[in-house]
């Protein structure tokens, strides 16, 4: 469902750069006593679609939900969590642990950074997070960039994570990743593909989310594997899983965001360590 809304946004940009200079060409024609020949139509018709497509694309991108104060306060370490800021992701490494770890998928159109407060706090708890950074903050421009985690690292646990956007791109990238992982967290989303019995699952959303689409939510528990956790947090909204204010379309949160963010990080510890 995701996909065929981006698949029918970039239709809808192809018919509107396509058609906006072949209606300017019509209108300067009605004025002129000589027509343009086919070749420089066809000429003026593609230069100008390229260059409007161009701009409609990097205009879209470059409009995104950027991490609040607090967010990049919590990109500095402390004496439990050092965090590094690489090329390809954030990470919060716990100085103690070095058998789990959990790769992060960040929502779509939201700024990195943005998630540094909750996995911090996830990170103290005795996790190592990534947070992988995304082309332009789009999971589908990245989708298996989770490879540059895994290909480096030798956990004996990794589970991977997504919010939104992030959570079905993640999904994907499963379905044809050759690595093996422990289980797969979705935050305010769902899986598009199906994850195998020998995983397991993790669920958690608000109550007040007007983002996530909760008939497609119902519909995609059939790919979720035998032994899966949802965990649904009443009042909590889609935005409050991180730092980068209030999303369009969402409801409104009754709870705060440190509290909603404080109920997912415990159930998120209690799934991983085995204690639900």
């Amino acid at each position: 469902m995701i996909e065929l809304k981006y698949a029918f946004l970039i239709l809808l940009l192809i018919v509107i750069s396509i058609g906006i200079p072949i209606f300017i060409l019509f209108q300067i024609e009605r004025v002129r006593k000589n027509k343009f020949k086919i070749w420089i139509k066809i000429v003026i018709t593609s230069l100008s679609s390229i260059l409007l497509m161009i701009t409609f694309i990097c205009t879209y991108l470059g409009v995104f939900y950027r991490a609040d104060s607090t967010a990049y306060d919590a990109l500095k370490s402390d004496e439990i969590v050092q965090v590094y800021d690489e090329k390809d992701y954030y990470l919060f490494d716990n100085k103690k642990n070095e058998s789990k770890a959990i790769i992060f998928y960040p929502g779509g159109k939201v700024e990195e950074a943005a998630y540094a407060p909750l996995m911090h706090n996830i990170a103290k708890e005795g996790i190592d997070v990534y947070i992988i950074k995304m082309p332009f903050h789009f999971a589908l421009f990245g989708i298996n960039k989770a490879n540059k985690v895994f290909d480096n690292t030798n956990y004996d646990e990794i589970y991977l994570m997504g919010h939104s956007l992030g959570g079905t791109s993640i999904s994907n990238y499963l379905s044809n990743s050759s690595y093996s992982f422990n289980g797969i967290i979705y935050l305010a989303s769902y899986p598009t593909k199906k994850i195998p019995d020998t995983m397991s699952s993790l669920s958690i959303y608000g109550t007040n989310d007007y983002v996530l689409n909760k008939e497609e939510y119902s519909k995609s528990k059939e790919l979720l594997p035998t032994n899966h956790y949802e965990f649904i947090i009443e009042g909590g909204n889609h935005a409050n899983f991180g730092n980068y204010g209030n999303q369009k379309k969402d409801g409104s949160s009754t709870i705060t965001r440190e509290y909603q963010q404080e109920l997912t990080k415990n159930e998120i510890i209690k799934y991983i360590m085995g204690t639900m």
